[in-house]
């Protein structure tokens, strides 16, 4: 015996959220509408001291995890209560010997070694001054507040450090 007749099922929209069979698609994408705006979002990656202080080992985690274990890929940011007008930008590192060593250091963290304000290049300048790359005093104080937690600025940074966006 041969069958002749096909049997045509009804054709039904699915309806949203859902496949013909009657699956949640919770995954599926919806339809976006194209746009003339091609700028990416770039979310950076920033450290800054809020409540807790931070170690100088948070500060060597930071570039290893978020900045791919290099110092070029991160930039020390002044805050707005920094005065890069003034010839002491900040109320701390400036009372001693004009243009010694933390002078010269907490100057190039803040307005960078002809303008580049990577830490590697400011570590770079500042070691052989004896600043460290392990334990960064300067960058310590200006994240911080100030050299001691006895600083009544202390808690209150000044800067902050962030990872440059990679291109």
């Amino acid at each position: 015996m041969k069958l002749t007749n096909k049997i045509k099922t009804p054709q039904v929209k699915p309806l949203p959220g859902m496949t013909p069979l009657g699956i949640k698609t919770s995954n599926a994408k919806p339809k976006s509408k194209p746009t003339t705006n091609n700028k990416a979002v770039v979310k950076s990656v920033e450290l800054l001291v809020k409540d807790d202080e931070l170690t100088y080992d948070d500060i060597w985690q930071f570039v290893q995890t978020k900045a791919g274990g290099n110092e070029a890929n991160v930039k020390i940011v002044p805050l707005d209560n920094v005065d890069l007008k003034s010839e002491s930008p900040v109320p701390f590192g400036y009372g001693g010997k004009a243009g010694g060593v933390r002078q010269k250091i907490q100057d190039w963290m803040l307005r960078g070694v002809d303008g580049d304000t990577t830490l590697k290049t400011v570590l770079n300048k500042a070691a052989p001054l004896g600043h460290s790359r392990k334990k960064p005093v300067c960058l310590h104080a200006l994240l911080h507040g100030g050299y001691s937690p006895s600083s009544k600025y202390w808690m209150t940074p000044f800067v902050k450090l962030v990872v440059q966006a990679q291109t």
